[in-house]
């Protein structure tokens, strides 16, 4: 119980720390013959000053761009909430903050659960009612409650991917 109390308050801790965009630094690259992936990267800062993620063509990773000159930018703006990192690039505070917003009615319960398991993004889109069951969400009810909101989320990565493939 002890560990658990701690990892919670870990959680806890992080949700309650906030990163500057400055802080975030990816960019999507495409390999020739390979899916899509994310690398770090350097932030480029367009005239407005805003930090952005670029997604680049295979071959241009040395030339400059301005602003929107390309065609893919992600800004690093909280407000811009389809525009942020992967699910499987996230971290437990990532998941907790997740965790907070789309199951808040057993939210202690849940995050509590996922901070001891230490549940990452790419973890969390492999949830399944036996997983969550092991990692001691007993109710049937709540299982079907965190799945539901897995669901979802798979979904909206599947679509977001789909439209960066099409760009």
């Amino acid at each position: 119980a002890a560990a658990a109390t701690a990892h919670f308050s870990f959680c806890r801790s992080l949700l309650e720390h906030t990163v500057s965009a400055e802080n975030l630094s990816y960019r999507l690259q495409r390999n020739p013959g390979s899916s899509l992936t994310w690398h770090d990267g350097r932030s480029q800062r367009p005239d407005g000053g805003r930090t952005v993620k670029l997604l680049r063509q295979p071959g241009t990773e040395g030339s400059q761009v301005r602003g929107c000159d390309h065609y893919g930018i992600y800004h690093t703006s909280p407000t811009l909430g389809s525009l942020v990192k992967p699910v499987v690039l996230w971290t437990q505070q990532d998941v907790c903050k997740w965790l907070k917003k789309h199951c808040p009615h057993n939210y202690l319960i849940y995050v509590e659960a996922f901070s001891h398991h230490a549940i990452t993004g790419r973890a969390l889109l492999r949830l399944n009612g036996e997983k969550l069951q092991r990692m001691g969400i007993a109710l049937e009810t709540q299982r079907q409650e965190v799945l539901q909101q897995v669901l979802q989320l798979q979904v909206r990565e599947e679509v977001r991917n789909l439209q960066l493939l099409s760009q």
